[in-house]
């Protein structure tokens, strides 16, 4: 059940695709794995959209942003298929976000400048 209600949100909402696609690929490049150059962090557009996404939905559950991080990666590793590498580097870079590691790029981001 709780699949099936997680992929509906999915499927409905071309933000949180965003996200997950942004995890997946970020999960997928880490040490030669299937996504190929993605980086050692998230752009800063990727960033910004999974700091919001998960402030929206933390908002909506009146949950914390570490418990909607982890429903990110379990949602972008469900969809996904991620072995163990890419799921701890996903759940590692996305609890990053989430606990303020990212907000400066977010700023940046946020004024215009971006890398």
């Amino acid at each position: 059940m709780f699949f099936a209600m997680s992929a509906y949100i999915y499927r409905i909402g071309e933000g949180l695709q965003f996200c997950i696609k942004a995890i997946q690929d970020f999960a997928y490049s880490g040490f030669g794995g299937r996504g190929g150059k993605h980086g050692d962090i998230f752009w800063d557009n990727e960033s910004y959209a999974i700091k919001h996404y998960l402030k929206m939905f933390a908002d909506l559950a009146s949950a914390t942003l570490k418990q909607v991080a982890d429903w990110f990666v379990w949602l972008a590793s469900t969809l996904g298929k991620f072995n163990a590498t890419e799921l701890r580097r996903a759940d590692h870079e996305v609890h990053d976000i989430a606990d303020g590691r990212y907000d400066g790029r977010i700023q940046k981001f946020q004024q215009g400048i971006s890398r």
